[in-house]
């Protein structure tokens, strides 16, 4: 898999001292087909043994094992001042 980080996101991330988490959330409703959305989750998961781990610059970020290898994620910092995360996003 590759992941890219933009120079912010970065940066955000090594201030914050933690890892990223990434894992897939299945959203099932009564009139349409069930949706999966990525999910971020600043900090190690609870079981590392369900997940990948990368190392870019020094940064750690999980992905859970389900997620396709042969894909692009991009992680990026969005909101503002307190507000903000990381979004996940493949292809």
């Amino acid at each position: 898999m590759q992941i890219e980080l933009d120079a912010n996101t970065k940066k955000w991330m090594q201030t914050k001292g933690k890892p990223v988490s990434v894992k897939t959330i299945s959203v099932n409703a009564c009139c349409a087909p069930p949706i999966q959305e990525l999910m971020t989750h600043l900090g190690k998961p609870k079981d590392v043994h369900n997940y990948n781990e990368f190392q870019i610059d020094n940064l750690s970020v999980y992905v859970e094992k389900s997620l396709s290898h042969n894909e692009k994620m991009t992680l990026k910092l969005t909101g503002i001042g307190i507000f903000k995360m990381i979004s996940a996003k493949l292809g």
